[in-house]
């Protein structure tokens, strides 16, 4: 009977001792939000320990694969941590994110996309606003107040021409040069350049004057739209199509890299869009997604200019001196975006 009793007061203590184990565990844990608000001058030790006990972490992005896997393979020679990788375009990734953590999936941990969309994740409450001293080393404009996302790059968008097809007398100089009727049909214009066509007719000297004149070009020499910057780009150096008016910049220097006949074409301000990544308030890995993050806004700049990408830290790599830019504004994209279709639908009449 003693022997009993001892037995059932063991097993009482442990079932206590257990209880007290799942009542405390998580109160010991940090929440994502606490890694996120950390700030001490020990952040980066904390850090890197700690992301490389979670081991592992999942990328959402719609960077180039040849690309983003530069500065994956540099993340993990450098801590240890194995990136899963999902590429799409900005639509498929904003959709994807969305649709996955509304229905209780947690996959992904950083997301990498476009100003825009990543602005619209803040709104569906998806990301974590992270407090991160590297932040007031980034380009103007390219972390908003929430801190929920910052820009990594500026992705410039330019036109450009194929040498082969265009000879360096008959190179446009100016807007009015590209209503010639010898371009007719020879125009690529990518077909959801909602944002560009917005920013683009502020460099006119009205908005009116802008959409007057893109109006006459869709009249005269009828672009052909084509769906993605890249594709216009790829295009343009195949011969394809001699001209195209929104190619991202540092894909025509990527392929002047590898010897196809293209070069930029500098008319007007260059526009640019902010393309940055931001934490899921759901991951399950917050200090490698944080480190993540930390490592291409830090690191990871270089990389990224060494692929003719705008880097938007202008404390690990200057800016271009004497580039005009005029930098496409996420929140008012997101809000006029309707408006913004409209206008462009109407003046390319699709």
């Amino acid at each position: 009977m003693k022997s009993h009793i001892r037995m059932g007061a063991i097993s009482k203590a442990l079932i206590l001792g257990l209880v007290a184990a799942f009542a405390t565990g998580p109160a010991l844990a940090q929440s994502v939000a606490e890694v996120a608000a950390y700030n001490g001058p020990d952040r980066m030790e904390k850090l890197v320990e700690a992301a490389k006990k979670e081991g592992k972490l999942t990328l959402y992005t719609v960077t180039p694969v040849d690309d983003v896997n530069q500065v994956i393979e540099a993340f993990t020679a450098k801590y240890g941590i194995p990136v899963t990788l999902w590429r799409g375009s900005s639509e498929d990734v904003l959709r994807r994110a969305v649709t996955e953590i509304k229905a209780g999936r947690h996959d992904v941990d950083v997301i990498e996309t476009n100003g825009p969309e990543l602005e619209a994740l803040h709104r569906e409450n998806i990301l974590q606003a992270v407090d991160s001293p590297v932040f007031s080393e980034i380009f103007p404009g390219a972390v908003p107040a929430h801190r929920e996302w910052a820009g990594s790059r500026l992705n410039i968008i330019t036109a450009s021409y194929n040498t082969d097809l265009v000879s360096d007398a008959d190179v446009p100089k100016s807007w009015n040069d590209l209503l010639d009727p010898k371009w007719s049909g020879k125009i690529g214009v990518e077909s959801e350049a909602y944002d560009w066509l917005a920013t683009v007719v502020q460099s006119f000297p009205s908005k009116e004057d802008g959409l007057a004149f893109y109006s006459k070009l869709e009249e005269t020499n009828h672009p052909l739209l084509v769906k993605g910057h890249p594709q216009l780009a790829n295009m343009t150096a195949s011969g394809e199509l001699p001209i195209t008016l929104q190619v991202y910049l540092y894909r025509v220097h990527q392929l002047e890299e590898e010897g196809a006949p293209i070069k930029p074409l500098s008319i007007g301000p260059a526009i640019a869009r902010i393309n940055g990544l931001g934490i899921a308030k759901t991951t399950e890995h917050p200090n490698a997604a944080i480190l993540y993050q930390q490592f291409t806004l830090t690191d990871a700049q270089k990389i990224l200019a060494s692929r003719h990408f705008t880097p938007a830290n202008t404390k690990e790599v200057p800016f271009p001196a004497n580039m005009e830019v005029k930098v496409i504004e996420p929140t008012a994209m997101l809000d006029d975006l309707p408006a913004l279709r409209e206008t462009f639908e109407k003046t390319f009449q699709q």
